[in-house]
């Protein structure tokens, strides 16, 4: 059988159609002539949402972790909580000086609830991360890796200084939370059973993610058919 290791290396590795495929939807996104100022803050509104959604469930998950948790899982966890909130509020001034206007959160989150943007945290519940320490870890593993290629790529593609060094740095920290789903794989893709459990919500939430990725960009040419050859689509 496949050790472990071996096991999450080669999640790894087929990761790597999907997170370019989304570089690609989000360069073309960003390239197109007709992205006004509304359509980008709309863009990024959705984003800020997405990075409270991950705070609150984190934190939630983080509340719910038995007495006798890991600390260092504890430890880990809890910076990414931490971490999502500081994206959030980074995001939100992002939005701030794009507008010269101060966000108003609770009316964002309202009408993103009413007529949401494609969010990679739903997934979260879509797959109940919250009772099932294999799909956090994917989640965290998959969507966070995902969102460290898409940060960057978004923070090469924005001309302005203070909103790429921030997205740049929100991609450094994305890249550490999907260490700590890897790191937190390992420990229990110890069986064929398992492995194959994984797998599968490896699969669906790999599809899921592109097809928040285009909902929330476009769908770049070559980019659809990359994802098709790497996984069968």
């Amino acid at each position: 059988m496949t050790t472990s290791t071996q096991f999450v290396a080669q999640i790894r590795k087929d990761n790597e159609a999907l997170f370019q495929a989304s570089k690609m939807n989000v360069k073309a996104y960003f390239e197109t002539k007709n992205n006004s100022t509304e359509e980008l803050v709309e863009h990024f509104t959705g984003r800020m949402v997405n990075e409270r959604m991950n705070m609150v469930a984190i934190s939630t998950q983080i509340a719910n972790m038995p007495s006798d948790a890991d600390p260092i899982e504890l430890q880990n966890l809890s910076k990414q909580a931490h971490d999502e909130a500081v994206h959030f509020r980074m995001v939100k001034e992002c939005i701030e000086r794009i507008t010269g206007e101060e966000v108003d959160v609770a009316a964002a989150i309202a009408k993103e609830a009413a007529k949401p943007t494609a969010k990679g945290a739903d997934l979260l519940s879509k797959y109940e991360a919250s009772n099932d320490e294999a799909a956090l870890a994917v989640y965290q593993m998959v969507a966070e890796g995902r969102a460290e290629a898409v940060w960057n790529q978004m923070a090469d593609s924005i001309e302005d200084s203070f909103i790429a060094s921030r997205y740049a740095k929100i991609a450094k920290d994305e890249g550490f939370h999907s260490t700590i789903g890897e790191m937190k794989l390992e420990q229990i893709a110890t069986d064929a059973a398992t492995q194959a459990r994984i797998l599968t919500i490896v699969d669906g939430m790999r599809k899921d993610l592109f097809n928040v990725s285009c909902a929330n960009t476009v769908t770049a040419a070559g980019s659809k058919e990359l994802v098709t050859e790497a996984y069968g689509w």
